[in-house]
């Protein structure tokens, strides 16, 4: 193409479009099996650019090759010198753009792959809480059943009511049993499991030939089966956890729960912009959890095999009926494994976006230049007609040696166009240099605005939007695992008194003073403290016993009440008001009702005299 007067960039072009292309995606297929559509786009779209890359760099390269090394002896088509100039403007755009693209690009790509790599493995920590958490709760529940009937005796009519009780308190739960010493059934839950028992022969109540009675006779511990599939109740997988309880310091049978884990389909799918599924197993590569994408069947055996990849080094790939995923995986305490997984398509969207943006950036550029070379070409051409007429005539022309190119003018123009490339690459160095300034100048101020948006700047406490930001979220997780809750609204009693007496600066004292001691009574990580607004505070408490939340907070406002604050030559004390609402045993409450009622206390602490706390629970 080259010799029939094609400039050598455009021919390269075309090889890729008509041979080269085609090539590499057979090569792709049959030699790497890949997969992925939008993988082999990237490959055969970065070997295309690769190739013009290396091919403008050869055309630069070539005027400063020794003469004696070109061919002057075969016939050569030259095109057209417009053609010329089109291919050295186009170079000097393609080979910074080419180059730039390129390594932002792989650079680009390198911190996909670490994103993708911490979110896997935040989301694999975070799904591996929820499955320890979702055992130990149940474990807890059967845990202190068990204590219950070793602390003090009680009689089968009595041991009944709590094994119903606690059954009704928890939905994930299929059934319990109790049994005496030699795992003989006593009773049963629900009601119907207990109406079955009755109808049972002694031989059939026996379970003493179980690991759910005998680990807990033999070990004197709690205890958590496999899991298995539940008869009578689908397909669902199941698990059993046992615990043992002693009379008089014996051995006198075990308290067992058989759990449901339906409903682990709670982990959901995805991130905003990432998707990310999910697989559970447990101690055996029994699947426990899949996320539905996957079609994967419940307690089939999943064992994952590592296979060669081409994607990423940050991550081992694994091969599924729906395709190829990347994944990591942690396993809990018990021996569960979780599986965090997503398609190595997500890390190539941004990498194949931007080679699209670049060809059809170029393909612009190209036509743009064509049109302006074309013009300026004539210009150029105008004075070689006259030499074509003075050969035409026969007339004498100077003779200059052989050259690889047609004319003098086309060096001069090469020589421009270098010059002008020098001055692109330094202001795009510049260029780059300010961008990366002002990024990392706007990045920290960024964030000193979230810490702003969420703190109080004179108590250095959450102020309302941090508050509930935060709050919410651990208030969902509380009703979710049956935690209880207290919300607590504080006024400062009188506080407009206190600026007009002393000034607005002894009253700010007044609010530090109120922040401290709230900061040094809630202090756990599960305890959240803010400025709601002026002299308003909010407090949340999770976990424990909602009477000690309400014993804390009567400490609080004594302390406060007793505290003397100095400011200049004056001692100031002040009291406060509180209202606080707690959640124990009704669970079906919104945040905003909770709050709702915590202010209606405090209004009562206020129209009751002030100074004391009102409290009220669900």
């Amino acid at each position: 193409m080259s010799r029939r007067g094609w400039v050598l960039l455009v021919a390269d072009v075309a090889y890729w479009l008509v041979i080269g292309i085609p090539i590499t995606y057979v090569f792709v297929i049959y030699f790497y099996g890949i997969s992925s559509s939008d993988f082999i786009q990237v490959i055969m779209l970065k070997q295309l650019l690769n190739g013009v890359l290396v091919v403008s760099a050869a055309s630069l390269l070539r005027p400063f090759l020794p003469s004696k090394w070109h061919r002057l002896d075969i016939q050569l088509q030259l095109p057209k010198l417009s053609y010329r100039i089109f291919e050295l403007s186009m170079i000097s755009i393609l080979l910074p753009s080419l180059i730039i693209t390129l390594i932002l690009s792989n650079n680009s790509a390198k911190i996909a792959e670490q994103q993708a790599s911490e979110l896997l493995g935040v989301q694999a920590d975070h799904y591996t809480e929820i499955t320890r958490n979702h055992l130990t709760h149940h474990q807890r529940m059967v845990d202190n059943l068990a204590n219950t009937f070793s602390w003090q005796p009680f009689n089968d009519k009595e041991k009944l009511e709590f094994l119903l009780d606690a059954h009704n308190q928890y939905p994930d739960v299929f059934s319990m049993l109790i049994t005496d010493e030699i795992g003989y059934v006593i009773h049963g839950a629900p009601q119907e499991f207990e109406d079955t028992l009755r109808g049972l022969s002694r031989s059939e109540k026996m379970v003493d030939d179980r690991l759910y009675y005998q680990v807990p006779y033999s070990r004197n511990t709690h205890y958590i089966s496999d899991v298995f599939q539940a008869r009578g109740y689908g397909n669902d997988p199941i698990v059993a956890i046992s615990a043992p309880y002693f009379e008089d310091d014996q051995f006198a049978g075990i308290v067992q729960a058989t759990l449901n884990l339906a409903n682990f389909e709670k982990f959901g799918s995805g991130t905003s912009g990432f998707s990310v599924f999910v697989i559970v197993t447990d101690a055996k590569n029994k699947l426990v959890y899949a996320s539905e994408i996957l079609n994967l069947e419940p307690l089939s055996e999943f064992v994952p095999e590592k296979i060669d990849q081409v994607y990423t080094d940050e991550l081992p790939l694994l091969k599924l009926s729906e395709g190829f995923f990347l994944f990591k995986n942690r396993v809990t305490d018990s021996g569960w494994k979780i599986y965090t997984l997503s398609s190595p398509d997500t890390l190539i969207d941004a990498y194949k976006n931007d080679f699209y943006n670049l060809i059809v950036s170029l393909l612009i550029i190209a036509s743009i230049v064509l049109l302006v070379v074309q013009k300026f070409s004539k210009q150029i051409t105008r004075p070689l007609e006259t030499i074509v007429k003075h050969f035409s005539s026969n007339e004498p022309i100077p003779r200059k040696a052989r050259s690889i190119y047609s004319s003098a003018e086309i060096e001069s123009v090469r020589e421009q166009l270098q010059q002008a490339q020098h001055f692109m690459l330094e202001y795009q160095k510049t260029l780059q240099e300010q961008v990366e300034e002002k990024t990392k100048e706007l990045l920290e101020a960024n964030e000193k605005l979230a810490l702003v948006s969420v703190q109080d700047e004179l108590t250095q406490i959450y102020n309302r939007r941090g508050f509930d930001q935060n709050v919410k979220n651990a208030f969902a997780v509380s009703i979710r695992h049956a935690t209880p809750v207290t919300m607590a609204i504080l006024d400062i009693d009188h506080f407009k008194n206190v600026n007009d007496q002393w000034g607005h600066a002894a009253g700010d004292q007044c609010i530090i003073m109120v922040a401290e001691e709230m900061k040094k009574r809630f202090k756990r990580d599960s305890d959240f403290v803010a400025r709601y607004g002026g002299e308003e505070f909010v407090v949340f408490i999770a976990g424990g016993d909602i009477n000690i939340h309400r014993q804390m907070l009567e400490e609080l406002r004594l302390n406060i009440a007793n505290h003397e604050i100095y400011y200049e030559d004056k001692i100031i004390s002040i009291t406060v008001s509180i209202g606080a609402y707690s959640v124990k045993d009704d669970l079906n409450i919104t945040y905003d009702k909770l709050v709702s009622n915590a202010d209606k206390l405090l209004y009562k602490s206020k129209t009751s005299g002030r100074n004391q706390l009102s409290a009220d629970q669900q």
